[in-house]
């Protein structure tokens, strides 16, 4: 059976590291808890899969030069298997995070942090239900004294929480509402 670490320290020989947008080094004090080290250790692997990206982009140029069959390129087909082990790995870190437990406020934090970073590409939201457990996350991190380790794309979301504009309902875009009604209380115009 493959340890956690053993599978991640896979994942980390597979390219060198590259530079990415995620705030700061290792923090020393997270590294007494379970979520420290998985943070830790996620910042490693987006700098890999990163550095991935990079070979991949500089392979298929070489192969639009050359021929531009990509699906004869035994390059892309190594790239596609790494990273379909860093996405497996990525799995399985989730899954290790969701079902080990906060044993303190501050590890839920952590854990909150865990799962910012895992989403550190996304500035926005899918929902706008979303923007309340992202506003809780900030409120937690300010509170536990804790700065983001994703700050342009927190910035990038937190622009979209106060912007009144950002989630426009309309009743004609929904199938759950009568296209005729009057929509969350608005009065009906005749």
């Amino acid at each position: 059976m493959t340890t956690r670490r053993t599978i991640l320290q896979g994942v980390a020989s597979l390219v060198a590291p590259a530079e990415i947008e995620i705030g700061g080094g290792p923090d020393a004090s997270l590294s007494d808890s379970p979520f420290g080290i998985l943070i830790d250790e996620y910042r490693q692997m987006v700098d890999q899969l990163d550095g991935l990206f990079a070979i991949r982009n500089r392979v298929e140029e070489m192969v639009s030069a050359r021929n531009g069959n990509f699906s004869d390129c035994p390059e892309l087909d190594v790239i596609d298997q790494k990273a379909n082990a860093w996405y497996q790995t990525e799995k399985e870190m989730i899954r290790l995070a969701s079902r080990t437990r906060a044993a303190s406020v501050d590890e839920v934090v952590q854990k909150l942090i865990l799962w910012r970073l895992m989403d550190f590409d996304r500035g926005g939201f899918d929902e706008p239900r979303d923007m309340i457990p992202f506003s809780a996350y900030r409120d937690l991190l300010l509170i536990a004294g804790r700065e983001s380790l994703t700050p342009d794309a927190d910035e990038k979301a937190l622009a979209i929480v106060w912007d009144d504009e950002a989630f426009n309902y309309c009743a004609n875009n929904d199938d759950d509402f009568d296209d005729d009604g009057a929509f969350y209380g608005e009065d009906e115009k005749e």
